[in-house]
């Protein structure tokens, strides 16, 4: 906040432009500065209640003047409106006293403000206490600090200043000026704006703060347009139309949000949307636990406890499902004796109704929670462009309860203020982790020793000098600097503590790394921020208002808490209450399952179920716990089952698959679900494509034998080719709100993994409708007539349709087609408009549809042919994907253009200004210049990149700055914000991909009622509903598809490496920090970060000027076998890795090099991989060289070394290849991959 701000609060209330935002946005928003820690205090609230109240309390005595005065006539009273006479008369009923001092504390009954445990942002107890007997209205003192006249707090933290939106934007620009400018003080040249409102909307005194009326039509927030439907956050009904289902079918909608059990909709349940934070529990909630939990202790204890009568599944969403806002006061409001002693750890949260009218008036920001997977105790907000940056969430208590993924309502804060409070946990910890590691943990450092990737060295802000160097070094150290950790020149010195400047990190967060990075194919990069870049903007969460419903999470089972487990003198409690689930999902908190909910003998042998994975599920968090309350679900197996590990990765991404099971047989699917038989006068009213001799249809199949696309193409006329697109018209074989459309609405999305497929709907449905060679099908075509020389597109036509498909063809045999030497000149026209549509897309008429942006284009849709390497994508996909995109993006133009606000449509943001900017300043440092003026200026700088592992490599770190593509109701919406940025077309929806996509039924329906000329009927907030789960399920499945390929990668790399114990290939090293620096492995498609604490090095010096990392190395030690010290004891994670290193460097080396890069494998994978239609990846091994016999020799060849008296040094630099160490951790709950680098000093000269 700058100073003048500071001086000015008291002066004039201050309104600022508005600088974006979504539809019905205000145009300027209200920034109010009080003298209390926190704007959302509880004079706020009471406030805002007060005038609620008051109008409602005037309305209703206006309406009592009325009736009286209509009494008076019609008996021939008169009654007197003198305001000075305070009796009417005899027969004049006074209008009741109402309390209009609702929202005062009552000071007399000694109840504490309610505050927030870290800014004091709460209310006071009798904030909404209708029996509150004080009658004097004047009384609106709030319970304020004795001696500071600040509002009482109970949760410690104080003087937190928040922020209004626009004076938040207004800080955060000053803050990115002086980044610019590089001082530390703001440029004058900066323009920030700050504008005064008229006087009438002026308010000076805190007394006197009023909300002001909405305006007409209602303005919101950015975020309320997709969040919250109105201003009184009520999500409609699910539609529910009458229809008359078979008799055995047992899906029942339902509107709980979890739908898991019978008894977790009651508002006496202790289930999630209801009064999920109370905090005592009666016997007979622990009763419907009991009852809900599988593990009841009876005699007998089945293990799956997925079957419907066990589990009952979640009915059709709908949606996000809003925590309710009359759930109880005792969730917002201090209770005496309702905390049962305990003290409270989290806030409460604002009441549910106030939040959009606060959001409305820029107190709030409403956004989707990130948690940081690198320090799950942080999190980010994103408001989907409301902000030009995400908002920084610090700490667990400032998160609120708040999981991955919920709709959360944000107050922001002083950055300022929440970076000091982060520097103070952050010293607590590292002196904490000193006292146990003192041996490798500073006690007295600034680094923030947990992060060994920080690019900024502001420890180390210059190379430590060579041996040879002199002052007039252009790298030597600045006079004056304190050099006395150089004073042993000999790095082999024993007394070295600090190691230099190589970060040690604590063995907790080592094992922790190990998971968060080995786990996922590309590593998770979040921004970073130290003293020099803070975040632009801080917030707390103050409310949760959507969760998605029934979120399962896998995961172990033990008695202790890693924590405890850490300890050497961890023991369990002799009689424990409380089992803790540790989730796979490293971003979901520890879960606490009572005892009498876990298996009958776990507390007696819980090293029994220690290999096991199970199924869990959150039913409350207490604001009186660090931890959310659950019961288990089911068990699954063993931790290193393949069946487990697919079940766990399904679970965990909320696909229970047993929507269309047959609960007496599991083991198969009801035979009830079956597609509609059409009319044959439907099918003469549609146009026919069965003549064969005028249409050559070839229906395309992207996995097995399921087809839902087809195309033609012939010579309409001498200038003209027709090109029509088919797609299944499967809302003509399911019956709209059949129990079959509910179940595949409700599971929404296809799931494809290497391993496993779940389609969207039921086989025998699925048999019956696909396109297949000489069957006449139903569908829904899309024709273009395009010109034959320039490949423009002069007309389209869209209608209903019956095709004859003349072939069947797959993806495969389109690519093999294309790269035959025997042209096919039917498939090469096909190429030629695809080629020409990619083009046209892109803005770039030299395009080619080879090389593809893959990564970059997955943002929009997952794969359905899997591959093991991300970044592979064939030919013959890239031609029928790109005649998909244009159907997709013709159809959204239409129903846009018919239906307006109530069409379906799919939009991909771009990403925020300061991510692409750094993205652009990471590039430029490799020498490569990026244009990201728009889309089509970036795919084409990047495409003219020739080196392929270069062009992946920078297609990586933009993929990072991206957010995947989102569903979206074009009413809930600016039209400004309805562009695909990664595909580079202002409208686009999903059409051409019904047997995998629910997203497409709703499109197909709005097509279908343009067609037909018939209304389209379901509302626009029912849709964006639908829209909401149906992003919620994409992604979801994105997430099981890259987890399952993870799973097979680190399965065939351990497999490959099964004789050493590890590969040996190289990399391209694509970042480099102070004590790490990532690489990226060609052949596997995956980025990993090297860490320097985990190589034999006596230090690690990062010059921030040219960003070359110099490692130290121990002469003669080997990478390939050596053991940090901190990692041979019990606590380290190594001591659960089964597979065991095996080989030295040079071993590895040779038998690699012997094979001449044939990847060996197992005869059993060998023959998984031929039945999943996969190819072994092919290790990239360095050039040959004659003048080189030694194999180890061969790989070191491209490493940059050095030795400066007894210093071994290697060089690293950005875009260099050098050899790694890659190795598949085989042991944990999902097998990790880790990579070391090759010490090239490992022979003794």
């Amino acid at each position: 906040m700058s100073k003048n701000s500071n001086n000015n609060r008291n002066q004039d209330t201050i309104f600022v432009k508005t600088t974006g935002g979504g539809k019905n946005a205000p145009k300027q928003i209200h920034v109010a500065h009080r003298r209390s820690q926190s704007e959302l205090t509880n004079l706020m609230i009471e406030q805002f209640t007060l005038q609620k109240q008051l109008e409602t309390v005037q309305a209703q005595q206006q309406q009592l003047l009325a009736q009286q005065q209509q009494l008076a006539h019609q008996t021939g009273q008169y009654i007197t409106n003198n305001s000075n006479n305070n009796n009417t008369g005899n027969n004049m009923m006074a209008p009741p006293q109402y309390n209009t001092n609702l929202g005062s504390p009552n000071v007399s009954g000694g109840n504490r403000s309610r505050s927030h445990s870290r800014n004091n942002s709460g209310y006071h107890q009798n904030s909404y206490d209708n029996n509150n007997n004080n009658n004097n209205n004047n009384n609106l003192t709030p319970n304020y600090h004795r001696k500071t006249g600040s509002q009482s707090s109970v949760y410690g933290h104080s003087r937190r200043h928040s922020l209004g939106l626009n004076e938040a934007k207004k800080a955060a620009a000053e803050e990115q000026a002086k980044r610019v400018a590089g001082v530390n003080e703001l440029p004058t040249n900066v323009d920030v704006r700050v504008e005064t409102a008229s006087p009438d909307m002026s308010s000076t005194e805190q007394s006197s703060f009023k909300f002001p009326a909405a305006p007409v039509p209602p303005q919101q927030h950015r975020r309320t347009n997709s969040n919250l439907s109105s201003p009184s956050f009520k999500f409609p009904p699910a539609i529910n139309t009458p229809i008359s289902a078979p008799q055995e079918d047992d899906f029942i909608q339902t509107s709980s949000t979890h739908r898991r059990s019978k008894t977790r909709n009651n508002e006496q349940s202790p289930g999630i949307n209801s009064n999920w934070r109370n905090q005592s529990q009666t016997q007979s909630q622990i009763q419907q636990q009991q009852q809900q939990s599988p593990y009841r202790h009876r005699q007998t204890n089945s293990k799956d406890y997925n079957s419907f009568n066990n589990l009952e599944p979640p009915a059709f969403f709908p949606g996000h499902y809003p925590r309710g806002s009359n759930t109880s006061v005792h969730s917002f409001t201090s209770n005496n004796g309702g905390n049962n002693g305990r003290r409270s750890l989290f806030a409460p949260y604002l009441p549910q109704a106030n939040i959009p009218e606060l959001i409305q008036e820029g107190r709030l920001v409403a956004g989707i929670l990130r948690v940081n997977k690198k320090n799950r105790s942080d999190a980010w907000v994103s408001t989907d462009g409301a902000l030009d940056s995400d908002i920084y969430i610090c700490g667990s208590k400032d998160r609120n309860r708040a999981l991955e993924g919920d709709l959360v309502a944000v107050e922001l804060l002083v950055v300022d203020d929440v970076w000091g409070s982060k520097k103070e946990k952050e010293e607590k910890k590292r002196r904490k982790d000193a006292s146990s590691q003192h041996d490798i943990i500073p006690l007295n450092s600034n680094d923030d020793y947990h992060n060994d990737a920080s690019a900024n060295a502001l420890s180390t802000p210059f190379l430590a000098p060579r041996a040879n160097s002199d002052e007039n070094s252009p790298i030597s150290p600045r006079k004056g600097a304190n050099l006395d950790f150089l004073n042993d020149k000999s790095p082999t010195k024993s007394s070295i503590k600090r190691r230099n400047s190589l970060k040690q990190r604590p063995t907790q967060k080592k094992n922790d790394d190990v998971e968060v990075e080995g786990q996922s194919l590309l590593l998770v990069e979040e921004e970073e921020i130290n003293d020099t870049y803070k975040p632009l903007y801080a917030g707390h969460v103050v409310a949760v208002l959507d969760r998605i419903p029934g979120q399962l999470f896998s995961g172990t089972l033990g008695l202790l808490r890693p924590s405890q487990q850490s300890n050497n003198d961890g023991k369990p409690p002799q009689s424990p209450k409380i089992a803790w689930f540790k989730p796979t999902d490293k971003k979901v908190p520890l879960i606490a399952i009572p005892t009498d909910l876990a298996p009958k003998d776990f507390v007696e042998n819980a090293d029994k179920y220690a290999d096991r994975l199970f199924v869990a599920s959150i039913k409350r968090w207490p604001i009186t716990s660090l931890h959310p309350f659950g019961v288990l679900v089911s068990e699954l197996g063993e931790i290193n089952d393949p069946n487990t590990e697919i079940d766990s990765i399904l679970r965990d991404n909320n696909f229970l698959s047993n929507e269309y099971l047959d609960m007496k047989d599991p083991t198969k699917e009801k035979a009830i679900f079956q597609a509609l038989t059409i009319s044959e006068e439907d099918l003469a009213a549609r146009k026919s494509f069965t003549n064969r001799e005028q249409y050559n249809i070839m229906a395309i199949s992207e996995k097995q034998s399921l087809s839902e696309f087809a195309i033609h193409v012939r010579n309409k006329d001498e200038s003209t080719i027709e090109l029509g697109c088919h797609v299944v018209d499967v809302t003509s074989y399911i019956e709209e709100n059949s129990s079959l459309d509910r179940r595949a609405r409700k599971r929404s999305s296809g799931v494809f993994m290497p391993q496993k497929s779940v389609e969207l709907l039921p086989r025998a449905v699925n048999n019956s409708i696909t396109l297949e060679a000489n069957k006449e099908s139903a569908t829904i075509s899309v024709v273009y007539d395009i010109d034959i020389n320039s490949f423009q597109i002069k007309s389209t036509w869209i209608g209903e349709s019956v095709i004859k498909p003349s072939t069947l063809l797959s993806i495969d045999e389109i690519d093999r087609r294309l790269k035959s030497a025997k042209i096919d000149p039917y498939i090469s026209l096909v190429k030629n408009i695809a080629t020409s549509l990619y083009a046209t897309r892109i803005n770039f008429p030299e395009a080619s549809l080879e090389p593809a942006l893959s990564l970059f284009e997955s943002l929009d849709d997952e794969k359905v042919k899997v591959d093991l390497n991300i970044f592979d994508r064939s030919l013959g996909f890239s031609v029928i994907n790109e005649l998909q995109r244009k159907v997709n993006s013709t159809v959204a133009e239409k129903i846009y253009e018919k239906l307006g606000d109530s069409s379906f449509l799919r939009r991909q943001v771009q990403p925020i200004s300061t991510k692409i900017a750094s993205f652009k300043n990471k590039v430029l440092k490799f020498g490569i210049n990026i244009d990201i003026t728009s889309t089509d200026t970036v795919i084409r700088s990047i495409l003219d990149i020739e080196d392929p592992d270069i062009r992946v490599g920078v297609e990586i770190l933009l993929f990072k700055t991206m957010s995947r593509a989102k569903y979206f109701v074009a009413g809930k919406v600016d039209p400004d914000q309805y562009g695909h940025y990664a595909l580079n077309l202002p409208i686009y929806t999903h059409f051409t991909c019904p047997l995998r996509r629910y997203a497409d039924h709703v499109v197909h329906k709005q097509l279908k009622s343009i067609i037909r000329g018939v209304p389209y009927s379901e509302d626009i907030d029912s849709l964006k509903i639908t829209s909401e789960y149906c992003n919620f399920k994409k992604d979801c499945a994105y997430q099981a598809q890259e987890q399952a390929v993870h799973l097979l990668l680190c399965k065939t790399i351990n497999d490959m490496g099964n004789a050493t114990g590890q590969l040996l290939t190289m990399a391209t090293v694509l970042q480099v920090y102070e004590s790490s620096f990532d690489v990226f492995i060609p052949e596997f498609g995956i980025e990993k970060r090297v860490h320097g604490d985990q190589l034999p090095l006596f230090k690690a010096e990062f010059d921030t000027g040219s960003r070359i990392l110099e490692l130290h190395w121990q002469p003669g030690v080997d990478s390939a076998t050596f053991v940090p010290a901190d990692e041979k004891n019990p606590k380290s994670y190594r001591n659960s890795i089964k597979n065991k290193f095996r080989s030295t460097t040079a071993e590895i080396a040779s038998m690699e090099l012997s094979s001449n890069s044939r990847a060996s494998v197992s005869d059993s994978l060998a023959k998984e991989f031929a039945d999943l239609h996969l190819s072994v990846p092919q290790l990239r091994l360095p050039e040959k060289n004659a003048r080189v016999s030694d194999p180890l020799d061969q790989f070191l060849s491209t490493a940059v070394t050095r030795k400066e008296d007894d210093n071994c040094i290697q060089e690293i630099h950005e875009l260099q290849k050098i050899p790694i160490l890659l190795r598949a951790e085989v042991g944990m709950a999902l097998p990790c991959l880790s990579v070391r680098a090759l010490n090239p000093f490992i022979k003794r000269e």
